[in-house]
């Protein structure tokens, strides 16, 4: 406890002396942002207290910034080694060494190493085989290196994200296309978020590597995620000939991390990344289409003539469904092999062990799990018959399961190859964790969505988890399932590691039932972290709303309106509106002091929020400083939101508003369709006539690229109203039939109607031939409208062109509306044939689980006559559980026990005892 009472001293130290430094330098944080090259969140973290420990490069930078002088670094460098906090006994004395694949090239790194699943062997079988069998190269191979090849070639910095199911090839994908384009690069592989951001601060990530972030979730989740992803997007954006790769499961990470949030969202950097024009995202399907399917066969049967059975045998195993990718690397077997229950593949305990596992990872936790909490787990949950004796069952049991080796021989792997968990290890002589496959992970998950957990794996789970961030998960979980209790234990320890957002959840969940005298919320106040404005907001929310007015002084006594970060100016905004909500104007009016000089004011549609609270609550001054910041350094070339900016200062600060306006036409992308035309409508709305003819001048019509029909088309459209008509008839003869990308289906018809319009009618017959030779037949809702608008305009021989290549056969049957719009069409052609055989795959092939869209395309069914379809559709829909509503946690201020029953009374005074 001294120690890590010493180090908390230390901390606070450096970052006073780091504040002292920059007040003599006369430098503002954007000024420190500017010059030490940093992300403003890292600079506003590494001053500001209650925030995680600062890395010596971000020390380091800043003290360079400010132009220290070496002894002055020198005693940084002192105070920063001495606010390390005391490591777990299991890590003293162990000297983190750089990553060792750092240089290494890329064509010397072994795909192993890498994590590419191997392919499981055919039993029985000698083996002998490469690591790899032959790979199939599919359409998402090309794709990926489509995305790759200009930023290694010198053009803008790229991030390639591979979305899919587990062991569906992204990792073997990314894998050949770097081993062919840039084998000569050396390869970055950190093994957290903390190593990621080490290496984006320390400079290494360089333009000869590549960035290797494989299992994408290890980096965008937890409490460095913000900063790693705010510092990577920055390097991507500002820096041209970076490759970075990675890899997501869909559901439910990348889902997840880039689903629509306000203030108080988790993942708001990371979803910055993620949809960032630096970052490209390529979805690899679960299945191999029928043309993929026989390429397969045909290496598949070379490679049987050489004695390796692998690739037939996946064949052969998932040629049914299209699932053979996940069959050559032994996901389905070893799915089996779990379900087979404790006694078959798996003996009692180690199945005791890897549904433990599986259960703590469904619950929350996230990264690896120890050995103590497994074996706590495991343990409550066997018989005492089937309990082992001796000191090392644990290890032994997870050797098995991790390896595929028992003592006695025998085996836990699927055919010596894929095993049930693997061991991951950061660095040498570290304690071992662990990690369940992760095609378990995602099946099982699944399947046991809402099962609550054993009393023994929770009681594990509050023992033994350190991470806040998996503290945090569990917390909720804990809650989900009524166990409030075990709740508040997990929650308090996620305030004690520093979790920025769990003071708030903490506190909601108190009451004057289990927490008579407020003793909790108390402590929840004055232990809470302050860096983070929205778990600040979130926290004075509860804490005003419930009128807990003592606990509201004491956080009000550690002045958070000093020690949030004000990066993030939407967060700010909010949590301002929550401090005068609660009558705590002279803090606001301290905040909003702080936010006019230190927010980020490049991102325009965050500064609007912000603009318009400080506007609100009368912070004049205020505003006028943020507005002359945001009017000089906005991103002028968001298109999307620099308009509202320029709404707002437009009507509030003129002055300013020219400045962003000049900068706008100056700065933004000529031949970038889109963007001009959202500018010129912003202009036109707000009756800025001199920013108009401005952009004008540029002359758009002679740079735009011709590439996307439907934003030519806008642009046109906009020039029309500002009577451009020379403009629009130059970009007509630019050829816009002969440039535009006609493979989407929904813009041929916007495109084809504009031209008919205007009576280029040579123009709609080489767009129509065009569309009906290129666009992607595999939406079927764009390609019924796209038939339909064909027939009106009386192109009958394009229309014959688009059917015969097969639209039936190979469109989409998941796109349910999609598929009824597109067979009532195909009846009305009098395409009988065609009609057919889109209900039977329909019936076959389409998703029954999804009861809306299946009642849909029933509905299309009958009415175009394929009432055996329907049918067969119909029985394909899994059978619905009981129609009563099951019991949910009791409604009680003290939640259920862990075995469901009604708790006891119990306060904050009894847990926190403990």
């Amino acid at each position: 406890m001294e120690s890590g009472v010493t180090a908390d001293a230390k901390l606070a130290a450096l970052r006073e002396q780091l504040r002292d430094l920059r007040g003599r330098a006369g430098l503002t944080m954007s000024d420190l942002h500017v010059r030490s090259r940093l992300g403003r969140t890292t600079v506003s973290q590494a001053l500001n207290d209650g925030a995680p420990r600062p890395s010596w490069a971000t020390v380091a930078a800043l003290a360079k910034a400010m132009k220290a002088a070496s002894s002055v670094t020198d005693a940084l460098h002192e105070l920063w080694k001495e606010a390390q906090p005391p490591a777990p006994r299991s890590q003293q004395h162990v000297v983190r060494p750089r990553t060792a694949i750092d240089d290494q090239l890329i064509a010397d790194v072994d795909p192993q190493t890498l994590e590419v699943h191997p392919a499981v062997l055919a039993a029985p079988d000698p083996g002998g085989y490469p690591f790899l069998p032959s790979y199939l190269s599919r359409a998402h191979d090309a794709e990926l290196r489509s995305h790759l090849k200009p930023a290694l070639q010198g053009g803008k910095s790229v991030l390639v994200m591979l979305t899919g199911d587990s062991a569906t090839g992204k990792t073997r994908a990314l894998y050949e296309a770097l081993g062919e384009l840039a084998s000569h690069r050396r390869l970055l592989r950190p093994g957290t978020s903390g190593d990621l951001l080490s290496i984006l601060l320390e400079g290494r990530f360089e333009h000869d590597t590549v960035l290797w972030l494989n299992e994408s979730q290890r980096f965008f989740y937890g409490q460095d995620a913000e900063q790693t992803a705010a510092e990577l997007r920055r390097l991507l954006v500002t820096t041209t000939r970076l490759v970075a790769v990675g890899t997501l499961w869909t559901d439910p990470y990348w889902e997840e991390l880039t689903r629509p949030g306000r203030a108080g969202d988790p993942h708001g950097q990371v979803r910055g990344l993620l949809d960032s024009s630096a970052t490209c995202r390529v979805m690899v399907p679960d299945h191999l289409s029928d043309a993929e399917l026989r390429q397969w066969r045909t290496t598949a049967r070379a490679e049987e003539e050489r004695g390796d059975r692998r690739l037939i045998d996946a064949l052969r195993a998932g040629a049914a469904d299209g699932s053979v990718v996940q069959h050559l690397s032994g996901g389905p077997a070893l799915l089996a092999a779990y379900r087979s229950g404790p006694g078959s593949h798996f003996n009692h305990v180690e199945h005791a062990m890897l549904g433990a596992a599986l259960d703590a990872r469904r619950l929350g936790h996230r990264s690896p799990l120890p050995r103590g909490l497994l074996a706590d787990a495991a343990d409550g949950t066997l018989h005492p018959r089937r309990r082992p004796s001796g000191e090392t069952w644990a290890e032994d049991a997870l050797k098995a399961l991790s390896t595929g080796e028992r003592g006695d021989g025998r085996r836990t792997d699927i055919r010596h190859t894929l095993t049930a968990m693997h061991a991951p290890l950061s660095r040498s002589g570290d304690e071992a964790v662990y990690e369940p496959a992760d095609y378990l992970v995602q099946h099982v998950g699944h399947q046991h969505a809402d099962r609550p957990g054993t009393p023994s794996l929770w009681r594990a789970l509050v023992e033994h988890t350190t991470n806040a961030d998996d503290l945090v998960e569990l917390g909720t979980s804990a809650a989900n399932h009524g166990y409030l209790r075990q709740a508040v234990l997990l929650w308090r320890k996620a305030v004690l590691a520093g979790h920025p957002t769990s003071g708030y959840a903490l506190a909601a969940l108190l009451d004057e039932a289990n927490d008579p005298h407020q003793h909790g919320s108390l402590w929840v106040a004055g232990h809470a972290a302050l860096y983070d404005p929205d778990g600040v907001r979130h926290l004075l929310n509860v804490l005003h709303r419930t009128q807990r007015s003592a606990a509201i002084d004491a956080l009000m006594r550690r002045h958070p309106e000093t020690r949030v970060d004000c990066d993030d100016a939407e967060s700010i905004a909010y949590l301002l509106k929550s401090l005068s909500a609660a009558d705590l104007h002279e803090a606001a009016a301290e905040l909003a002091a702080r936010a006019a000089d230190d927010a980020n004011p490049t991102d325009p549609g965050s500064i609007v929020d912000l603009l318009e609270t400080l506007r609100a609550l009368g912070h004049d001054h205020a505003y006028q400083v943020l507005a002359v910041r945001a009017s000089n350094e906005a991103d002028a070339t968001d298109a999307a939101f620099s308009p509202a900016l320029l709404a707002e200062l437009t009507a509030h600060s003129p002055a300013a508003a020219s400045v962003l306006a000049a900068r706008a036409v100056a700065d933004i992308d000529i031949r970038d369709a889109n963007d001009v035309t959202n500018l010129l409508n912003a202009f036109k709305d707000l009756d800025l006539r001199e920013s108009v003819n401005d952009l004008l001048r540029r002359a758009p019509e002679t740079h735009v690229d011709l590439s996307d029909p439907e934003a030519v088309v806008w642009l046109i459209e906009i020039l029309e109203e500002l009577e451009q008509t020379r403009a629009v008839h130059t970009l007509f003869d630019r050829d816009l039939a002969a440039h535009a990308d006609l493979t989407d289906p929904d813009t041929v018809p916007a495109l084809l109607s504009l031209l008919t319009g205007y009576d280029r009618s040579t123009d709609v017959m080489a767009v129509a031939a065009r569309a009906a030779n290129e666009t992607d037949i595999s939406h079927p809702g764009s390609i019924a409208e796209l038939l339909e608008f064909l027939h009106q305009l009386g192109l009958e021989p394009e229309l014959a062109t688009l059917l015969d290549r097969g639209v039936s056969l190979h469109t989409d049957v998941h796109d349910h509306e999609g598929v009824g719009r597109l067979l009532v069409v195909l009846q009305e052609m009098d395409q009988g044939e065609a009609v057919n055989l889109l209900a039977q795959r329909a019936a076959t092939d389409a998703d029954p689980t999804d009861p809306d869209g299946v009642a849909w395309l029933v509905e299309y069914l009958e009415e175009v006559g394929q009432d055996e379809a329907a049918e067969m559709l119909l029985s394909r829909v899994p059978a619905q559980g009981s129609d009563e509503t099951p019991l949910g946690p009791p409604e009680s201020a003290w939640g259920c026990d862990l075995d469901g029953s009604p708790a006891g009374r119990w306060t904050w005074d009894d847990v926190n005892l403990k």
